[in-house]
């Protein structure tokens, strides 16, 4: 009897250990019951979003956290600031472009895309005004970014000699808060 209980015993241990093993080398795939929308891949649990979309999900337009009117102050030059306003509007020439009408140079509007590299968020202004009649030297850049989702700076640069972009003659600074999204 005792030899029965020796056998019983090493077979249930053995089985014990040979269960525990096998158990313990399947792992769960760290991706089931994850959704990613818009074409975002899961990996090691978490989505990757492809360029325009974020959230956990990438159900989210990343250019949807600047669209909205803002209403502040422009600032030129050191001058008085100005009461203005910043309209941020989505355009249809892809997923993170948007149009931004400036109170400021209205009618024109300013054609740009939203750029995020996960800790600047910013709107790539595309089509530089180098329009000014009679001179084929003159730039006016702009940059746009937001801060927090809600207060939006625009600086507005121009220079008369594109040699010397570092040297600009006359400098805006538009600074707003979202006042409709």
């Amino acid at each position: 009897m005792k030899f029965w209980r020796q056998i019983l015993l090493t077979v249930s241990l053995l089985i014990a250990i040979i269960g525990t093993t096998v158990l313990s080398s399947c792992e769960k795939n760290s991706c089931d019951g994850i959704v990613c929308y818009n074409g975002g891949a899961c990996g090691n649990g978490a989505c990757t979003c492809p360029a325009g979309y974020e959230d956990p999900q990438c159900g989210t337009k990343s250019r949807d956290r600047y669209l909205g009117t803002y209403g502040g102050y422009t600032t030129c030059d050191n001058g008085a600031p100005t009461i203005d306003t910043v309209i941020v509007a989505p355009a249809n020439r892809g997923v993170l472009s948007v149009d931004v009408f400036y109170q400021s140079i209205s009618p024109k509007i300013l054609q740009g895309y939203v750029s995020n590299n996960e800790s600047t968020y910013s709107i790539i202004v595309t089509n530089n005004d180098s329009s000014k009649v009679g001179s084929v030297n003159y730039l006016r850049v702009f940059t746009i970014t937001l801060q927090a989702d809600k207060t939006l700076k625009l600086h507005s640069y121009e220079s008369e000699n594109t040699a010397l972009l570092d040297t600009f003659a006359y400098k805006c600074e538009f600074l707003g808060t979202k006042v409709t999204p």
